[in-house]
């Protein structure tokens, strides 16, 4: 298959729909494919083919999403870069996956050691020109998905048009998206979650309103509420910005679904968002690599909101030792997955390709506990673990009795290395009201055991955030320890 050939149809059928709002525009589905077909024409007649990979390091506007269904329309491989980056981030990853172009905004500095171009919107007006017949034979690759920490090290899956129509297609089982929804985009393209949702909308034939970042808490109830959307995502960090404006009455009260992903919310945050802000909370546990592993829809958040729900439509899930054996209900271990929408191949920061194990199953890094309903506890990721005296100790854990103080706002625990233990426990806290050691002490003493109560607390003004708004341990490790 081809997703491009999605839109086509949906032009076909419901061609005066809109598809795409931005600010002031809206565009029909019609006009949809007809700028998808114009942006592929110009981008083929500068000698891209099916098959060569193309850089996109562009803000949020329309023309950006159009671009990766017209890279798709050729059969050409979407390569997505941050335009936040320097020149050399962004050369740096176009050279590692072998970009034949990278586009990005007018105005833009140059990246270093791979051919530029820079974005003119009339691309979209070229015309179908002389296309050749859309590649909709062999599964083709459609974008090669980055992991976290690009910047650093790339590297990255290579996701198929069928894989990634699997994921839109369990988003819809899962989730309950369709055609009538109103979807409000305000996460970069550029992320897995704001590409993924943003095209399962589209071709779910929805409607996407693009509102780019950056968003002041109020400026985000401003966004949702006139946008008249159904739907939209939003991470644990916006979430709590928004908690802190309510006055009364729920903050979104035209969501019908609000979406929440990239990092643990506590029971008693959820509590809040659902009584201040929608209670239409969904959580969505996924990967870069695979789409979505796990969902807590919102009438599960009264028994399991301390999990990360059950897995998502297709996907099976284990939690498994170092040996890959099934580990006993309850038990700490490797979170593995597979599924239709699960990646089976990969580049390497070296540029090298490789594929996972024959059986497909994907090892996104995290540790986890399966009960006997099928909701997953996550407790961390594998290389957080804390090894204190040969016992391991898990950061979630500690960091969920912190966060129950009313004082606490956000807590981070990592291991700190130590001559006599290996490691001691640590842990780093932003704090609305001063609170001293001592309480912090007494108060983990009452739901931890005195091995897993840190030896240190370092009390900070905000937390490290990658620019996806996941904690970001690795700085603190750096910057702290």
């Amino acid at each position: 298959m081809n997703l491009a050939s999605i839109l086509r149809s949906h032009a076909d059928s419901h061609g005066d729909k809109t598809a795409i709002e931005f600010r002031n525009e809206r565009i029909s589905y019609l006009e949809l494919w007809q700028r998808l077909q114009g942006c592929a024409a110009y981008l083929y007649e500068r000698g891209i083919r099916a098959g060569d990979r193309v850089g996109l390091a562009l803000k949020e506007h329309p023309c950006h999403l159009v671009l990766h269904y017209s890279l798709a329309r050729l059969g050409a491989v979407l390569v997505p870069v941050d335009q936040r980056w320097t020149p050399a981030e962004k050369g740096k990853t176009a050279t590692v996956f072998n970009t034949k172009l990278l586009i990005i905004e007018e105005g833009s500095e140059i990246a270093p050691g791979c051919e530029t171009l820079a974005l003119n919107k009339e691309w979209a007006g070229t015309g179908a020109g002389c296309l050749p017949a859309m590649p909709e034979h062999d599964n083709p690759v459609l974008l090669i998905s980055l992991s976290s920490g690009t910047t650093g090290k790339p590297k990255g899956a290579l996701v198929t048009h069928d894989q990634m129509y699997q994921r839109f297609i369990s988003q819809w089982v899962t989730m309950g998206f369709n055609s009538r929804d109103r979807f409000l985009g305000l996460t970069p393209l550029f992320f897995g979650a704001g590409r993924s949702f943003a095209m399962a909308f589209l071709s779910a034939g929805a409607t996407v309103v693009l509102d780019p970042p950056p968003h002041e808490p109020q400026e985000l109830v401003t966004a949702i509420n006139e946008s008249r959307a159904s739907v939209t995502f939003l991470v644990p960090t916006q979430l709590r910005g928004l908690v802190l404006l309510h006055n009364d009455g729920l903050l979104l009260p035209g969501l019908q679904k609000l979406l929440v992903s990239g990092a643990a919310l506590y029971p008693q945050e959820i509590r809040e968002i659902r009584e201040k802000v929608n209670p239409g909370l969904i959580g969505y546990y996924a990967s870069s690599e695979g789409g979505g592993i796990s969902v807590l829809n919102t009438h599960e958040f009264d028994d399991y909101a301390h999990t990360a729900g059950r897995a998502a439509y297709r996907t099976e899930v284990q939690v498994v030792d170092n040996r890959d054996r099934p580990v006993k209900t309850g038990e700490t271990g490797r979170l593995r997955y597979r599924g239709p929408g699960v990646a089976r191949r990969f580049i390497d920061s070296n540029g090298t390709e490789a594929a996972i194990n024959e059986e497909g199953w994907f090892y996104p890094g995290d540790l986890a506990a399966k009960l006997e309903s099928g909701h997953i506890i996550l407790r961390g990721r594998d290389k957080d673990v804390i090894n204190r005296g040969g016992v391991n100790i898990y950061p979630a854990e500690i960091e969920a009795v912190l966060v129950q103080l009313p004082e606490v706002r956000e807590a981070a625990v990592v291991g700190e290395p130590s001559k006599k233990f290996g490691e001691t426990v640590t842990a780093f806290i932003t704090t609305d009201k001063v609170i001293s050691d001592d309480a912090l002490n007494k108060h983990c003493q009452r739901g931890l055991a005195s091995y897993k109560i840190p030896s240190r607390y370092v009390f900070l003004e905000v937390l490290p955030k990658k620019s996806s708004g996941k904690l970001d341990k690795g700085e603190l490790l750096k910057r702290f320890t």
